[in-house]
């Protein structure tokens, strides 16, 4: 039976275990399939609680670390979360990513914080905030979180967190420099001390090639049909005399991928792979996981579909481990000494 206080169950199969002794604590809110407790788990954190409503999510992160995430956050009380140092949370983005308020606006539906299934959650980690004090919070979200609603919703956050009494700080990052994906995300990193301003780690340098992570290999299941290279084709031909709307074209894998997103299940378009005398093919689900950086060990238990949905809503794993490691210095600074090993 699942309970709040102690949700791991051991797994013979499991990868990715939580330390014997951690050396601080962390909760994981809308874990997804666990790019944040991957990087906190590799600075020495342990896991006292997660979050994530997915069923098929659920299955990848307790396949991969032992543990069976609690499901909606809305129906937990923050009472019942454990103590923790770090929250972490890459909550949702959908309401504020440029996709989706196209999608909305031309649905007539509410997006940002008007969005009442996804936009208020941002609140739901306030009130865990408010309740539990972390030393750091640390989010992660699209880009266009900046500058939705002309920056009303950006500052919104910035001014509930900045309420309880946190510094806030943040960075559009691009992760092209540790995995080869063109992939720009706005991180969050708030400090209980309000008087110490988050450095966030350097990240220039030279972008990684696509054709370093991909198979030489591939099952032809992964080359699309003649009818939807067609339908690309004709699209996009569309699209650019009108000049607006998506294109599809073949990568130049000399250079970075497209961001990947939850819909390449559907039909590739974003990042499709040229192949001679043949019709250009999908990533497979394996390449997406390198794609965010993720381990060959790593497992993928779900349908193909779900696993691209999966790794296109997923963290960039790199850069997290790179920010988790300043996190980690700040926590030890905090301390005014190497942080001891917390003893369960």
């Amino acid at each position: 039976m699942y309970n709040i206080e102690h949700n791991y169950f051991p797994s013979a199969g499991c990868e990715f275990p939580p330390p014997e002794i951690g050396k601080f604590r962390f909760i994981d809110l809308f874990a997804g399939i666990g790019g944040f407790r991957l990087a906190m788990q590799s600075v020495g954190g342990e896991c006292v609680f997660s979050s994530e409503w997915n069923k098929d999510s659920q299955t990848t992160y307790f396949d991969n670390f032992g543990e069976l995430p609690a499901g909606d956050i809305t129906n937990i009380s923050e009472n019942d979360i454990p103590d923790h140092d770090v929250l972490c949370a890459g909550f949702p983005c959908q309401p504020f990513s440029l996709a989706g308020v196209s999608a909305r606006n031309s649905l007539n539906t509410a997006h940002g914080f008007a969005c009442e299934t996804q936009g208020t959650l941002f609140f739901d980690v306030m009130r865990i905030v408010a309740e539990k004090r972390p030393s750091v919070i640390f989010l992660e979200n699209v880009k266009n979180l900046v500058r939705h609603d002309k920056g009303n919703t950006f500052s919104v956050i910035k001014s509930a967190i900045e309420e309880l009494g946190y510094s806030f700080s943040y960075a559009l990052i691009n992760a092209q420099t540790v995995v080869p994906q063109k992939r720009v995300r706005c991180y969050i990193v708030c400090l209980r001390d309000s008087a110490v301003e988050f450095e966030f780690p350097d990240f220039r340098g030279e972008p990684i090639p696509l054709n370093s992570i991909l198979d030489d290999n591939v099952s032809d299941t992964f080359t699309i049909s003649d009818r939807l290279w067609a339908g690309h084709q004709r699209r996009t031909a569309t699209n650019l005399a009108r000049g607006v709307g998506f294109t599809a074209f073949c990568v130049d894998i000399e250079k970075p991928a497209n961001t990947l997103v939850a819909r390449y299940w559907k039909d590739g378009k974003e990042c499709l792979i040229p192949q001679q005398d043949k019709n250009p093919r999908m990533l497979t689900p394996r390449e997406c996981a390198r794609l965010q950086g993720y381990p060959e060990s790593f497992k993928i238990p779900v349908s193909k579909s779900a696993a691209y949905r999966q790794f296109g809503n997923s963290v960039a794993l790199p850069v997290i481990k790179k920010i988790a490691e300043k996190i980690f210095n700040h926590l030890a600074e905090e301390k005014k000494c190497s942080l001891e090993p917390i003893r369960n």
